[in-house]
């Protein structure tokens, strides 16, 4: 592979990561608006351990690293979404994910620790293409 060929290569990577930020940010919204979206590691294992097969999707942010019940908590959050096939989702930044819902109204309420989102009745171009992103490394939500 050459340098040019090489540096195509990360460009690429990098708008497609930036393009699926986008479409997480828009999904998001637009499931908080429709009220399909549960926030707070709380709030998401009780939707989780009363009606799992309507949850399509679960983000976490990354947890504070001398927080042992985070990790905990993410761990099995993990878990349970890998056991029962919920595309996981892991993105860059707590905060970035809370700006996301600023405009919302209730927005100090919202603890962003987790975040589910049930299937949409009708699904669209966005949410399809964000579904069939592989899973892996960690999303770099837009500013």
């Amino acid at each position: 592979m050459t340098f040019t060929e090489n540096s195509e290569s990360t460009m690429q990577s990098e708008k497609r990561t930036a393009n699926t930020g986008q479409m997480l940010k828009d999904v998001l919204v637009q499931a908080k608006e429709e009220g399909r979206a549960t926030f707070g590691i709380y709030e998401c294992a009780q939707l989780l351990n009363t009606n799992s097969d309507d949850v399509t999707l679960c983000i976490l942010p990354p947890g504070d690293v001398n927080d042992v019940t985070v990790h905990i908590h993410h761990t099995l959050m993990e878990a349970f979404c890998l056991e029962n096939d919920i595309k996981l989702i892991k993105v860059d930044s707590l905060e970035k994910l809370e700006a996301v819902f600023s405009g919302t109204s209730n927005t100090d309420m919202l603890d962003c620790s987790c975040v589910l989102v049930t299937a949409p009745e009708k699904t669209d171009h966005t949410y399809n293409d964000l579904m069939d992103v592989t899973d892996g490394p960690v999303i770099e939500m837009p500013v």
